[in-house]
């Protein structure tokens, strides 16, 4: 019988829930006209005031003074969403930063241009529009240089001194010069860098020559003398007498070398001890003489010969004057006159190559290395090649 009772109950609540959701859509619906309720009816005849007639065209209103403020907050939305964007990026990468205005750099105002925007609302009261302009600007954005926001790029610039084997078999000798080292890359644990490098390297090394000036001085001198063959004088004896013609002499090397193109790699992943492998194009210029003044004096190989006079001077005095000295190409010194002006005495060479080598650097700090560096450098020609070995010190930036 409760159940029962409970049933009825449900029901008739049911009954009057529906009955009042219908009488409130009926009446919200109602845009146009009175609202009416029952127990508080107006009379009939009662005139409608102003508000009442106008009720409707203000709610527009109201709903399209709201539009229009929303449409703005989602704009001003937008844009901080835009900014918020653009600052997560890198701004070294892909944000390039405008340098200051300088005579020589002037920054280039952005160009704006406006397109008006329309947009149309209706509602039960009539229509309405509304209109606004959009900006959209073009700024210049010139690209990312070095200068004036100068940073550390891992450029490194540095000079390195020690020792090099030298080419066509001289002895070892002393060795200096200097690089720039320009990164333009990360590869794997690494950076992959552009080095130009040149170098100097000295030597002076004990060599025998034999000159064929001396042979045909010879010659002349045995002439002068009536030493031929009808007083029993040998061939050998006449072009090699009284005069050395094989002499001890000092050779004195230099070598420049210019690497304009070279590929470098190196480990960055060890910390402050960084390993490194190179390689490239090399050019080489090869200079040197030949001294005999510690070997040749044509006084003491003439002997009673050395004081016949010739001219205002002597036999041997003369002779010492153009045979001794910085041979070119172990035949004879230069001319007298050119020594005295003080032009450089030796013969040389252009040559092309290549050079590879490895070394590492430590990092005493962020803008300090020091390091150790072998190359080996492959030139055209016999015995041309040879080995460079250096401590080196960096500046990085």
């Amino acid at each position: 019988m409760s159940h029962t009772k409970c049933s009825g109950l449900m029901f008739t609540s049911a009954v009057f829930a529906t009955a009042f959701m219908l009488s409130s859509a009926s009446v919200f619906a109602q845009s146009a006209q009175d609202m009416q309720i029952a127990a508080n009816l107006p009379p009939l005849d009662a005139p409608k005031t102003a508000a009442d007639v106008n009720a409707p065209s203000a709610l527009q209103a109201r709903m399209d003074a709201q539009q229009r403020e929303i449409d703005e907050l989602k704009a001003m939305v937008t844009k901080l969403q835009a900014t918020i964007a653009g600052m997560s990026q890198p701004v070294a990468s892909t944000q390039p930063v405008l340098p200051p205005a300088t005579p020589t750099n002037p920054v280039v105002p952005p160009v704006t241009w406006e397109r008006s925007q329309t947009g149309s609302g209706g509602g039960a009261g009539g229509a309405g529009s509304t209109g606004g302009t959009v900006k959209l600007e073009a700024s210049y954005r010139a690209p990312r240089e070095l200068l004036p926001d100068i940073g550390q790029i891992g450029a490194e610039v540095g000079l390195f001194l020690g020792g090099s084997m030298n080419p066509y078999k001289d002895d070892a000798g002393f060795a200096t010069g200097g690089y720039i080292d320009l990164p333009f890359k990360n590869f794997r644990s690494g950076k992959l860098s552009y080095e130009i490098m040149v170098g100097l390297q000295t030597a002076q090394t004990t060599q025998t020559s034999t000159s064929g000036v001396n042979i045909l001085t010879n010659a002349v001198l045995n002439s002068y003398l009536g030493n031929t063959a009808a007083s029993s004088t040998s061939p050998t004896s006449f072009l090699t007498g009284p005069l050395p013609i094989t002499s001890t002499v000092q050779e004195n090397s230099k070598v420049l070398t210019v690497a304009p193109m070279e590929l470098k790699y190196t480990w960055t992943g060890m910390g402050r001890f960084r390993p490194y492998v190179v390689a490239g194009l090399g050019m080489y210029v090869w200079i040197g003489n030949d001294n005999n003044t510690s070997s040749f004096n044509a006084v003491t190989a003439l002997g009673s010969l050395a004081n016949v006079p010739v001219g205002s001077s002597t036999l041997g005095a003369v002779l010492n004057s153009i045979l001794q000295g910085n041979q070119i190409g172990g035949l004879a010194p230069a001319a007298p006159q050119a020594v005295a002006r003080g032009v450089p005495e030796g013969q040389g060479n252009l040559m092309f190559g290549g050079q590879y080598g490895a070394g590492f650097e430590v990092r005493v700090s962020p803008k300090y290395s020091i390091g150790l560096d072998v190359r080996r450098n492959q030139v055209e020609g016999t015995n041309a090649s040879f080995t460079s070995f250096a401590f080196k010190q960096g500046l990085h930036w």
